[in-house]
């Protein structure tokens, strides 16, 4: 009887290990799908050339890059 006892003790630290496996399985899953529909409903981003506020096409004509004490 007392390693029938013993059997089924450990049985049920197994089965008590394999629930909680599960239940963190499934709320990995929860958040997933949480976070999907997260960045569904993010807003878009601009469009990266704004017609209103482009530079004139003889922007930049000319320049130059001045390095000085550089090591």
């Amino acid at each position: 009887i007392a390693g029938l006892a013993v059997t089924y003790g450990l049985n049920l630290n197994m089965l008590q290990m394999y629930l909680v496996w599960c239940l963190c399985n499934a709320e990995n899953r929860m958040i997933s799908v949480e976070r999907i529909l997260q960045y569904t409903r993010l807003p878009s981003e601009p469009p990266l050339t704004i017609e209103t506020n482009r530079p004139s096409k003889k922007w930049p004509s000319h320049g130059e890059i001045d390095i000085s004490e550089l090591q």
